[in-house]
């Protein structure tokens, strides 16, 4: 196996030179460190990872709890937090939430000898998942999901303001049946998405019927489900928001099976503007948040505390949101009005 001190002797280098310019000390000159890069690719050389962290302590790994790679949002997710990592010099190591998975100890892999720290995409309030994770000293920041029960920091989305951008585009168009399609109340994001949109109808002066706001678990089958619902009755919203884009989709779909055109008969407007929303046959209205930023500013907050960093005084940042107006909203017919 090649060994630093074979690149040294290779480049007629000092050992320690070497060693700090692989390991990326930014006392290093650049052209000596790319002198060193290059003559430790020409050897074959591979840093021992398992040295490097008897030597620093640290894994250079970070756990990504996720809650179910199938919506729409989380490649996208997964992907800003590999790069961001990569960028830090960290690698992922990802983990569906043991919360709802069937392995309810998964976590107790990823312990300090693996990772670093963890990132939690999924965490529900009163997590158990995270608090075990926060009870042993492993760092942890949560992304697109807060938990007042603990002492964490977390990056967000202004979740509860979109129901004010969304409201106001459904009353202008004339909406005032407005059916609610979220999540259940222990994710924090759905459920201020909701508060929201409540909050905003009855500032208006729009009925919030209880009956017409549904909370489900996150697959297809039952947004379906719920949005037939809503849709099956005589009395139906002409309006619907969805907490997630994933919902909307399901909305979409349920539409279709019962026959209602959309936007003519029914307006859906989702929560995400992941990349389907915007395809031409799909084109939906939706509230876009700054997932890739908010997916940096996580990584870079975890890495922070792994390396020692003081804490932000701002350890809650909210990430402002849009409206993006396409084709599946526009003013209910006197039709539906009826």
């Amino acid at each position: 196996m090649v060994t630093s001190v074979d690149v040294a002797r290779h480049l007629g280098l000092s050992q320690s030179t070497v060693s700090r310019a692989l390991r990326g000390d930014p006392a290093v000159a650049p052209s000596t460190k790319e002198r060193v890069l290059s003559g430790a690719r020409e050897l074959g050389y591979v840093p021992d990872a398992a040295a490097r962290m008897m030597v620093t302590r640290r894994t250079h790994a970070v756990g990504v709890v996720v809650a179910d790679l199938t919506s729409p949002i989380y490649p996208v997710i997964v992907e800003s937090l590999q790069n961001r990592l990569l960028e830090r010099g960290y690698r992922m190591v990802l983990i569906r939430d043991p919360d709802i998975s069937p392995d309810p100890e998964a976590v107790d892999v990823l312990d300090r000898a693996t990772v670093d720290g963890m990132i939690f995409v999924s965490a529900r309030e009163g997590s158990a998942a995270v608090r075990r994770v926060l009870d042993r000293g492993t760092p942890v920041v949560l992304l697109s999901r807060d938990d007042v029960n603990v002492d964490v920091e977390a990056v967000l989305a202004d979740d509860r303001g979109a129901g004010e951008l969304v409201i106001s585009h459904l009353r202008d168009l004339g909406h005032t049946k407005i059916g609610v399609l979220s999540t259940l109340r222990d994710r924090s994001n759905g459920r201020d998405r909701e508060d929201g949109v409540r909050a905003a109808m009855e500032s208006r002066g729009i009925a919030v019927r209880e009956d017409w706001i549904q909370h489900l678990r996150l697959t297809h089958e039952d947004g379906v489900r719920a949005a037939r619902k809503l849709l099956e009755t005589e009395d139906r919203p002409t309006a619907l928001f969805c907490a997630t884009d994933a919902f909307a989709f399901a909305a979409l779909d349920a539409a279709a099976q019962l026959g209602i055109s959309v936007p003519e008969e029914l307006s859906i407007v989702g929560f995400d503007d992941s990349g389907p929303s915007r395809w031409a046959f799909v084109n939906l209205t939706t509230v876009h948040q700054p997932i890739a930023e908010m997916s940096y500013e996580a990584v870079d907050r975890l890495a922070g505390r792994i390396e020692g960093e003081p804490p932000s005084q701002t350890r809650k940042p909210v990430f402002p949101v849009r409206l993006e107006i396409r084709g599946t909203t526009a003013a209910p017919t006197a039709a539906v009005l009826t």
